[in-house]
């Protein structure tokens, strides 16, 4: 016979865990958000770019700094500090105060008076912004279950290709707002200029965000790392000394092609804006569009072709469906020369920005095919230097050959097309190194599991 309470606890138990999955999906909403409130702040600085061009009296060799070495270089160096601190102190605390630094230096962008004030408000926000990556796939399985983390992964991933579309559109809406109601602010916004207050702005979303990401209810806090006085790197040089010859070509050659796809993120709405003479807020919302269908079709085409080719050739699918995507990206940017209109270009940008997110998005599964278990973590860390060094680089070189061009309306597309056309060559045939030892780094890793 059944007791009261145990009655009681057993009505009760899947309503419990009713409750923690709702909190998980909650939580995972909140990193979402975050996440474009992140892409949201880059955005709108984008859009921006050419009133603070002018006010700052900028090259566009440092608004290349500004948005390569700045930015991602920054995020590279910062990521594994905040991780190590994540681990060892409540991980929605160590969010939070990051949330609050890239905010607060949001606004110090707003107010800055000269470059090197610039550049260093555009560093504190890139350090803060640097929780977004290590610790956001921390905190999803202290979130979900382990049936439910693939799937959440999966959301997530999908979110951040949405999300840039998303902060777009987000920033265009915000310009437009500002220049349509700055004569009535108070006295202190409408003393400024409009692409400061909206920059201010943009921080708003972030320090909204901050009560939800403390209030995020975690399933467990994982145990401080008990090997923290290990040597970092026992076990990885003995492998990849065995197997340098697939691992650095998928290392340089993936960093490669990322450096090339850094280049449109980077520039394409400023090259939309000078050579076409658009509004920052009208190519906002359109770029915006333009974003989350090719990213959309992106993944899902290059899954679908991955699939067709691993019928015949399963262990080199993906690199040959990588190859493929930079092959028509790099196509597809040359036919920016031709465009005429922004409509044709951003019908271009479809295409080559699909054909770039496809290629790039089987990277990681190919780093996780040729590494063992015991090691992974490690080795995709190290790729993803690679990846993160190369891109920090395109921006700027983008930038320093655009100032060669002088005035050139066109100068800017032509130095994208100089800086990105050769990457995503060089990116595929260094790929193609790699698959002559790949089999045998793949039966090695086999032997291992």
């Amino acid at each position: 016979m059944v007791t009261a309470p145990e009655a009681g606890a057993s009505a009760q138990l899947p309503r419990a865990t009713a409750g923690w999955e709702l909190a998980a999906w909650y939580g995972l909403a909140v990193l979402i958000l975050v996440s474009v409130a992140g892409n949201a702040n880059g955005q709108v600085i984008a859009l921006l770019t050419e009133p603070m061009k002018k006010a700052l009296d900028l090259s566009d060799t440092q608004i290349g700094a500004l948005r390569g070495v700045a930015t991602t270089v920054v995020v590279a160096i910062a990521s594994y500090p905040i991780a190590w601190l994540a681990d060892r102190i409540d991980r929605r605390i160590v969010y939070a105060a990051c949330m609050l630094i890239w905010a607060a230096a949001n606004i110090g962008v707003g107010l800055s008076t000269s470059f090197p004030m610039l550049m260093g408000f555009a560093m504190g926000m890139a350090f803060g912004e640097a929780v977004l990556g290590p610790v956001t796939f921390a905190l999803i399985p202290d979130l979900f279950s382990p049936a439910r983390r693939m799937l959440a992964n999966s959301i997530f991933f999908i979110s951040q290709l949405l999300g840039i579309s998303a902060g777009l559109i987000f920033g265009g809406w915000l310009i437009r707002t500002v220049e349509a109601s700055h004569a009535t602010m108070p006295p202190f916004l409408a003393g400024l200029d409009p692409w400061r207050v909206t920059i201010m702005a943009a921080a708003v979303p972030t320090l909204v965000l901050i009560p939800f990401v403390l209030t995020m209810r975690l399933k467990r806090r994982p145990p401080p790392d008990r090997a923290a006085d290990a040597p970092p790197l026992e076990g990885i040089l003995p492998f990849m000394k065995a197997h340098v010859r697939t691992l650095f070509p998928i290392f340089i050659g993936f960093g490669l092609i990322g450096a090339a796809n850094f280049v449109p993120l980077a520039w394409l709405s400023v090259i939309i804006i000078r050579t076409f003479g658009e509004q920052p807020a009208d190519v906002g919302v359109d770029l915006g569009r333009v974003f989350a269908v090719s990213s959309v079709l992106g993944v899902v085409v290059a899954n679908l072709v991955a699939r067709q080719m691993a019928k015949t050739a399963p262990d080199t699918a993906p690199i040959r469906v990588a190859q493929l995507g930079a092959l028509v990206s790099l196509s597809a940017t040359l036919l920016y020369l031709f465009a005429q209109s922004p409509a044709q270009f951003y019908v271009i940008a479809v295409f080559q920005l699909a054909a770039s997110f496809g290629g790039l998005v089987l990277s990681p599964t190919i780093t996780q095919n040729v590494t063992p278990p015991r090691i992974r973590a490690r080795i995709i860390a190290l790729g993803g230097m690679f990846y993160i060094g190369f891109g920090a680089l395109s921006p700027l070189l983008v930038g320093m050959v655009s100032d060669g061009f002088g005035d050139n309306p066109r100068g800017l597309l032509y130095a994208m097309l100089i800086v990105g056309t050769p990457a995503f060559a060089a990116g595929i045939l260094v790929l193609q190194l790699a698959l002559k030892s790949l089999p045998a780094t793949l039966a090695a890793v086999r032997d291992e599991a």
